[in-house]
This record gives C-alpha cells, structure tokens and sequence, in this order.
C-alpha cells in the first residue's frame, strides 16, 4: 500500500467520521439521555467495531469476486451498485424504524453495521485497492485489512470530536433553552445533575 493509497483511506474516514448517518448523531443523543459525556466515547466503541466490521466484509466480497472476474470489470460493477444503490437511497426516503433509544453496545454493533452496509462505504472503498495477488486472504490480511483500520481511526476520531463538540456546545443550548421555556411557564424542570 502506498501512501496515496493511504491518504484515500484516510480521506473517506474524514468523512465518514463528519457523516451524522455513520454515527456520531447517535453517539451525542445516548450521551443526552444518559446524562453523561463518557457515553460519547463508550458509545463509539461499538460504533466503530460495526462499521469496520461492514467494510471488511464488503471488502472480502470484492475479493473474492475479483478471484473470478478482472479487477476492472469487478471494479466497474461494484461502481455500478453503488451508483444504482446511491440513486435507489435518493428516490427512497425511508429510514429504519426498529432502532430504540435503551440500546446495548450489541444493538450499536448492529446498527452501524447496517448503516455503513446500507450507504455503501465499504464500496466507496473498493477503487482504492489493488488487488493483485495469488491468494485474497493473504492480500487482505496483510494489504486491506490495514487501511480499514486506518480508515476506521480516522473516523472515529473525527466522529468523537465532532460528538463531544455538539454534546458540550449544541446539548447544552437545549438544554438552557428547555429551562429557559419552562421557567418562563413557570413550570419545575429536574435536569437530573446538571
């Protein structure tokens, strides 16, 4: 891997650590409802594990397909399916609706796995390997597997900063601005601690 290789992987991290979809948005509303900043960096943990795990497999996939077919017609088509998915995301406006607020570390696991599997960026990925080995396994654990991990470093900690950042600056705007309301009202409002 050189070091254009490298700094695409690290590029995509960048912005998929400022994509609020990849998970950092989750991050600052379970440190809200917790009432606690540590759960920002607790809560990307699981986050992160997810999404490399996402990656890996999508990567894997390639691989393996790239065994049977050239490396630029399996590139072409991989751009073709994030192109058709890209445009398929654009004329569906839906969302999952199953994730609940009360999650476990499994639960974040789980959705970021989905997430990143379902916006493609295990594919947006693809045009930065070069695959030009006997065995996939090898190439990956050696070659790929480390510029997922430096892919997924350079979004997490984009996305913690990002998270603490609103958390601290953002969450406690609302927060003043809820008890600015209910004193205005004349209401009584239990911040729990803060």
């Amino acid at each position: 891997m050189d070091h254009g290789q490298l700094y695409f992987f690290l590029l995509l991290g960048l912005y998929h650590g400022i994509n609020p979809g990849m998970g950092w948005l989750f991050s600052v509303s379970i440190a809200m409802q917790k009432e606690s900043t540590s759960k920002i960096f607790i809560s990307h943990i699981p986050i992160a594990l997810g999404h490399l795990a996402s990656l890996t497999v999508t990567i894997f996939i390639y691989y393996l397909i790239s065994d049977y077919v050239s490396q630029k017609t399996t590139k072409i088509i991989f751009g073709l399916v994030l192109i058709g998915f890209g445009a398929y995301k654009l004329l569906k406006k839906g969302h999952f609706n199953w994730v609940k607020m009360n999650v476990t570390n499994f639960d974040l696991f789980l959705w970021s796995f989905l997430m990143a599997s379902s916006h493609g960026a295990g594919l947006m990925l693809i045009p930065g390997f070069n695959y030009e080995g006997d065995h996939v396994i090898h190439h990956l654990e050696h070659f790929g597997f480390i510029a997922l991990v430096f892919h997924t470093l350079a979004m997490l900690v984009v996305s913690m900063i990002l998270a603490f950042s609103v958390y601290k600056v953002i969450g406690l705007r609302i927060c003043l601005l809820y008890t600015s309301d209910a004193a205005d009202e004349g209401l009584g409002v239990d911040l729990g601690g803060r």
